[in-house]
């Protein structure tokens, strides 16, 4: 949350306090695969992983704080958007958004932040294409580890990984790069992987002759000629 406009609608009393969510309506969805992850636990309270998007009185924004939080909301739902579930927090004024902003390192976070934005590709809605490159940049203040790669390699990543809306099978970058854009994941095979190679090796058989067959190559790979020799 960088929005000026947006953080006045949360006050903290004092560094490390709890955090009251102050304006009309806060509404912060989960990704429910965060659960069989160790990373999201229901009861009274609702324990997960600082990473999501919400609507603040309507406005998107999102929130990317890698370490467990507790929240207080009003109500607690499991809704599906776009074939993901997730779980659906609505605050009221007067809640509390979370009860403390002081969080433990873990290391293991990050490597869960890496398996479902990126593998998996549910990065979150309120990320632009240009923030997506930083979202790694962070990691060791918020739970202790860094990746040892350049910053240029999550450029390429992610340039790699958006897509037109309107054909995932050109680059964002190759567009005019107005509007929105689609993220595939690492794991798609069928427009991640570059080559007929690459589409058997790095997928379940049958999954990587599908892809084979519904995106054949046109041009020829440097490692595909290696093996022909």
């Amino acid at each position: 949350m960088r929005n000026p406009s947006i953080l006045k609608k949360f006050r903290q009393d004092k560094p490390g306090g709890p955090v009251t969510f102050i304006g009309n309506q806060c509404v912060v969805k989960i990704l429910e695969k965060f659960e069989s992850l160790g990373c999201l636990q229901i009861a009274d309270t609702v324990k997960t992983l600082g990473v999501f998007d919400m609507e603040v009185d309507g406005e998107l924004t999102g929130m990317f704080l890698v370490g467990h939080i507790e929240m207080h909301p009003s109500d607690v739902e499991t809704v599906e958007e776009d074939g993901s579930r997730y779980i659906k927090l609505t605050f009221n004024h007067g809640d509390t958004f979370m009860t403390t902003t002081e969080t433990v390192l873990e290391e293991r976070l990050g490597f869960f932040i890496w398996l479902v934005y990126v593998k998996y590709g549910k990065m979150l809605a309120a990320m632009s294409y240009y923030d997506q490159a930083s979202f790694f940049d962070h990691m060791m203040d918020t739970c202790g580890i860094s990746f040892p790669v350049d910053h240029s390699v999550y450029e390429m990543i992610f340039a790699h990984l958006s897509r037109s809306i309107k054909d995932f099978t050109i680059p964002f970058r190759n567009t005019d790069m107005k509007g929105d854009y689609y993220r595939i994941s690492l794991g798609d095979v069928t427009h991640a992987s570059r080559s007929t190679s690459a589409r058997f090796i790095g997928a379940w058989f049958n999954d990587g002759i599908n892809a084979a067959l519904t995106r054949p190559n046109t041009t020829n790979s440097l490692i595909e000629d290696l093996l022909r020799q």
